[in-house]
């Protein structure tokens, strides 16, 4: 089921008064959009994302609270559980491995003080998704309905399986790069070629959404793009048979040797790349002449002309069109943008 038909999120609607809609997802998005642009025609003229984010926490009279080290979460405990915050006595248990962050309600604060804290676990890795894991808990306090503002807390899990928090990452990635902000940064950025570089969002990085993670501002930059846009994310895994046979009992009864291969782990792109029919699907293998495969096997930056029919599938290969690729490694990973060549 698509996310747009979800009961859960046709229920969301309703909750937030949402009454004539088609596509439950895109009603939502679009009611979280209305409600930051009213909050910043309210403020006034703010300058960057950062400011953004301060600027709607405030309004919505929450705070966050980052976690770095264990330590801290004794500390963020023992300042709220001092104010008669009980719910906090148990959070260094809710701050596990599982948890990217935790929405708490307050009870005690007073008229001036917020009144949801969301704690954000920086720990580790989880620390490149710090900027992104606030906008998805403001996410989270806009869709909800009057009746679920008096909970007490809610977790935030790092995967997002549930309807609710696939929609609410989704209103996340809307606000986290809020289109009437980003996109004057954006042009700028790309210059007269209007094609998106890795420096064009190293230098968004630096300007318009300082401390936004380089993978967050990749994302965001590509939905905004320009031109007709592909994100590749490359790294070695097998065939979907291959993987059902490996996690089969009876795989020890095949005498092939299963080994992973080079394949396009995720993908996404904008609605200008879908609109000209430049696709490549998830769990393709990349061709072995693609600059892709060179940034990989060189763990470096190539870029080049290709063409889309060298992505090979079970049916045959992907419908012929120019291409221009730069493919970034990082890690065992491999970062590839995709636009037409022309």
């Amino acid at each position: 089921m698509k996310l747009k038909d979800s009961p859960v999120l046709m229920k969301m609607a309703r909750g937030i008064g949402l009454r004539r809609f088609s596509d439950a997802e895109r009603a939502i998005r679009d009611y979280c959009l209305r409600r930051v642009q009213g909050i910043i025609e309210s403020f006034g003229e703010i300058k960057d994302l950062n400011q953004l984010l301060d600027v709607v926490s405030s309004s919505l009279r929450m705070t966050f609270e980052e976690v770095h080290d264990d330590s801290q979460i004794a500390e963020i405990s023992g300042r709220y559980l001092a104010k008669g915050e009980l719910i906090f006595a148990n959070l260094h248990r809710e701050m596990d491995e599982k948890t990217d962050g935790m929405l708490i309600r307050l009870k005690n604060a007073k008229p001036w003080e917020p009144i949801f804290v969301a704690i954000i676990d920086c720990r580790g890795y989880k620390a490149w998704r710090a900027y992104f894991s606030k906008w998805h808990e403001i996410g989270h306090v806009l869709t909800l309905k009057p009746t679920q503002m008096t909970f007490q807390f809610r977790r935030i899990p790092v995967q997002k399986k549930a309807p609710e928090e696939q929609i609410v990452d989704r209103v996340a990635g809307d606000l986290a790069f809020f289109s009437s902000l980003f996109m004057p940064f954006l042009i700028e950025a790309v210059g007269e070629t209007k094609r998106l570089t890795f420096d064009a969002v190293e230098q968004l990085r630096s300007t318009v959404c300082v401390g936004a993670s380089r993978e967050a501002t990749l994302r965001g930059a590509v939905r905004q793009a320009l031109l007709p846009q592909l994100l590749v994310i490359a790294g070695m895994g097998l065939k979907k048979g291959e993987q059902k046979l490996l996690n089969s009992p009876q795989k020890r009864l095949f005498k092939e040797k299963i080994e992973p291969k080079l394949r396009a782990l995720e993908v996404m792109g904008n609605d200008k790349a879908a609109r000209i029919g430049l696709r490549i699907h998830p769990n393709m293998r990349v061709p072995m002449d693609s600059v892709i495969s060179e940034a990989y096997e060189t763990a470096g930056m190539m870029s080049g002309y290709e063409d889309l029919s060298m992505w090979e599938h079970s049916k045959g290969w992907l419908e012929g069109m120019p291409i221009w690729v730069e493919a970034r490694a990082s890690g065992d990973r491999v970062f590839a943008l995709i636009s037409p060549a022309s």
